[in-house]
Parts: C-alpha cells; structure tokens; sequence
C-alpha cells in the first residue's frame, strides 16, 4: 500500500462564548484537517493546530510522506524530525512541525484501519475504556458583543458551576492570569466554597504572566486551597526554577519545557513537577509517548494539554490516555466550549469522562458537509475571526439539521 494524496483543509469553528486568558479572548479554533489517501482507497485522517500556514508546510512537504507505506509511519515521522532540526527557513519550522504531526496521525489512523487494531492498542495497548478529564473554567464574556461580568471573581466560579452541574466533573484547570491576584485569589476561594464536597483537585494556569515575585506570594497565599498544581505562573525555565524553590505548591508547564532538548535543565534545576504534553507541540503521538517514558525515568509527573482541538485529535489523545499510565492526571480539555465539530459523532461527557473510541484506527470519521461549512467560513473570515456569534446563527441557519 502506498499514500498516493493528502488532503489538508483548514477549518474556524466559533467557540460557545468568548473565552479569557492571560494574552486577549478567544472567539473560534482554527485547525487543519488532514486527509491521507492510499492506492488502495483508504483515507487516515489527522488533525492539527493552524490553518493556512500548515496547508502550505504539507504541500511544500509532499515528498517526505507521497509514496511511502503507511505502515512506515516511524520513517514518515522521523523525515519530519530531521526536516525540524536541519532547516534554516525558521518561519517555517513551527508550521513543519505541525503539519507533520496531522499526516503522523493519519499514518497511525490508516495503520489501525488496516489491521483492523484501535491506536491506543498500537501505541502498547489500552487499559482504560475511559478517561476522565478536568473541567476547563474561564472568566468568560456572554458574546462579543457584551463584556458582561466578565471582570468578577464570580464570573469564573460560575463556570465551575455549570460545568460540575452539567458534565460532572472532579477537577478543575482554571485558566488565569486575567484579572489582578487578589481577584484571581477570591475566585480559587470561591470554587473551593460553592464546590466543597464536589470538587478533588483545583490546579490554576496564567500562561506565565506573572513575575517571580508576584508568583511566588500568590502561591503562598493559594497553598491553604489545596491546588493540585500551577501550570506556568512565570516565564522561562529559570525563572519557574526560582518560584519552586520558595513555594510548597507543584509547578507544572507546557510553555518553558515543550521540546526534549529543554528537558534536562528543566531537571537540573528543579523547575516543575508535572509536564503537559501535547499531541501538536511536541510533534505527534509517538513523541508524546516517548516524553512519558522520560517522565518515568526521572520521576516527573504528567498530563496532556488542551489547545482548542476538535474531535480527531481529541480521540487520538484519547488514545494516548487509555495506552500510557504514566499520564496519571486529568486531562484538560477546550472541547465542551466549542459550538461544534467535524466528525460524525461528537464526543459526549459523563460523568467527566470520554469513552475511548471503538473502531480502528482512531475510531472518528469527518462529517464532510461540516468539514466544507467550516472551512468557507475559514475563508471569509481568516483565522482570528471576531465573529463567533453571527458564524454560529449563519451555521443555524445553513445547516438546521445539524
């Protein structure tokens, strides 16, 4: 069998409500949706982060994957990875790295088609049926148009609420880093309050906005509210080193330590507790799975991270979950804040878990009429669209079947 075609189509898709953090507000996702297409009639699927700069990495690197089997997905892989440390168009490494971890999904896709397996039994073979994942909460606008209560401590414990009441959730990430630590400090209480007796572990993530100094005395003053980790208070490998010298609370990342070259510093001087890997940054599943065995080795922690994803690359890490133990905390996930999706079946939470898919390969097929809806609204709108609101009552009324 040979990959003969890809298809790369990128996609906007509107989140529910527009969503804070510590670098503006987020409106929609922007992903590219990759198509692999054998002589034999097959088609893998994958999925990644970034839109139109992704599609011009995979054309422009056709000739590392057009041909080969796919069962040499290794090889596809490591052509990509050579490809990453040897070029000097740095504007393009970011977007080669991620264009070739969506054609390695869809290897891994085809490969489970064709012997009939599910990727998590690939990747060392399932243990869990299903996996449980942490609520997301924001500080959250009611649309683009109205700020709401936007800047109040309760406008975070509110999410909490209504995702605990609605998909049952233990867990909370909440994404911080917005309004000033005092504020922040009273919506951590307040979840703690209005949850008790709901609520296991709380971790809090401000993308780094905060100084060592600030840092540490927020978190000194958080440790009464038992976080189960902060992810990125500060900037740089350093700087997380300095806060964890003089704090009780764990620190986590996926900003200072996203490549296995930063690793050993981050090791050396004792900068985190936890990683969050991450199916796109890292470079795909198989270097997902390499980090976990790294994590193993010297005693880290580990997670994976959210970045807006739809269905596909939520099933492959899905799959990462079910096959490897060492991811051993809850999952973030953006999935339940997006208006919509593009596979067949979306995804459904219980009791805050997803089931793990059950066909081969990853288990998720494309729903084409939304692939092609949303990759219109991709080019009439680009991809910081501040639109969500008039993209999600156009698509109502397109599509009212959907």
């Amino acid at each position: 069998m040979r990959i003969v075609d890809v298809r790369a189509t990128p996609v906007t898709v509107p989140l529910k409500r527009p969503l804070r953090w510590s670098f503006g507000v987020e409106v929609t996702t922007t992903r590219t949706i990759v198509e692999l297409i054998t002589d034999e009639g097959l088609v893998g699927i994958g999925e990644t982060r970034g839109g139109d700069e992704i599609v011009r990495a995979i054309e422009l690197h056709r000739d590392l994957f057009i041909g080969l089997d796919p069962l040499e997905v290794g090889r596809i892989t490591r052509r990509f990875s050579v490809f990453r440390m040897t070029s000097e168009q740095l504007a393009l490494v970011g977007a080669a790295k991620l264009a070739g971890t969506a054609v390695e999904m869809a290897c891994w896709d085809l490969v489970g088609k064709i012997l009939g397996k599910r990727c998590g039994d690939l990747w060392g073979g399932i243990e869990r049926e299903r996996i449980e994942f942490a609520a997301y909460v924001f500080y959250r606008y009611a649309s683009t148009t109205e700020v709401g209560d936007g800047d109040r401590a309760e406008n975070a414990a509110d999410h909490a609420d209504e995702l605990f009441d609605l998909y049952g959730f233990r867990d909370i990430k909440f994404k911080n880093g917005v309004l000033t630590p005092e504020e922040e400090i009273r919506s951590v209480r307040l979840m703690r309050e209005r949850l008790a007796g709901r609520l296991r572990y709380l971790r809090i993530d401000p993308n780094a906005v905060w100084s060592v100094e600030t840092s540490i005395r927020v978190l000194n003053e958080l440790a009464d509210y038992d976080l189960e980790f902060c992810e990125d208070p500060t900037w740089g490998i350093e700087g997380m080193s300095l806060v964890r010298q003089r704090t009780p609370v764990p620190l986590a990342t996926n900003m200072c330590c996203v490549t296995f070259e930063q690793i050993p510093l981050a090791v050396r001087t004792r900068a985190l507790d936890v990683i969050l890997g991450d199916v796109h940054f890292w470079g795909g599943p198989s270097s997902v799975l390499q980090l976990a065995k790294v994590c193993e080795t010297f005693n880290i922690g580990m997670s994976l991270h959210s970045d807006r994803e739809l269905g596909i690359s939520t099933a492959a890490v899905l799959h990462v979950a079910a096959a490897e133990p060492m991811v051993s905390h809850s999952i973030d996930t953006h999935l339940i804040e997006q208006a919509d999706d593009i596979i067949t079946v979306p995804f459904e939470f219980r009791d805050g878990r997803l089931d793990v898919p059950t066909g081969p390969g990853l288990g998720v097929e494309i729903d084409q009429d939304k692939l092609r809806f949303y990759h219109e609204y991709h080019r009439e709108h680009g991809e910081a669209s501040e639109f969500a609101d008039a993209m999600q009552a156009d698509f109502r009324a397109k599509f009212p079947k959907f």
